[in-house]
């Protein structure tokens, strides 16, 4: 186990201050971290499937969306949100405007969007379509027959 670990930080939806660490330092100090309330960033690289049975030890999770072209994280946030029934907050970080509604509809309960789109109005892209035919972590698709 590393003498010293390097910790970032991230404001939680109480506005709490919650030290994250990388998904390797999460694993390789468990015993350690798993009793501290500490949060995991996850790449999209890293195996989700490691957590499963650890995730009522972890605060919160950070999900990294900084490639708009993989689609790594949206599997990520279903299978922690609807198969495994995470309760914590799964926060998906370096997020594109293109992205929010199906970062929200696979799971994920909050987002940062890039810096380049400060100041922009993304209420257009986070409202969901009218209709989802396929079920998802934010609804039951589609309920009417046509």
């Amino acid at each position: 186990m590393s003498e010293s670990i390097e910790f970032k930080s991230i404001l939680n939806k109480d506005y709490e201050s919650i030290n994250l660490v990388r998904y390797d330092v999460w694993i390789e100090n468990y015993e350690k971290l798993s009793l501290q309330g500490i949060g995991v960033i996850l790449e999209p690289s890293d195996d989700v499937s490691i957590l499963k049975d650890k995730l009522n030890f972890i605060e919160l999770i950070v999900l990294d969306f900084n490639n708009f072209d993989d689609g790594r994280g949206y599997s990520q946030a279903y299978l922690l949100s609807k198969r495994w029934r995470y309760k914590g907050e799964i926060i998906g970080i370096n997020a594109h405007l293109d992205q929010l509604q199906f970062m929200l509809r696979s799971g994920v309960t909050r987002y940062i969007l890039l810096d380049e789109y400060n100041g922009v109005n993304e209420e257009d892209y986070t409202n969901g379509f009218s209709i989802c035919y396929q079920a998802a972590a934010n609804n039951s698709g589609l309920s009417k027959k046509y």
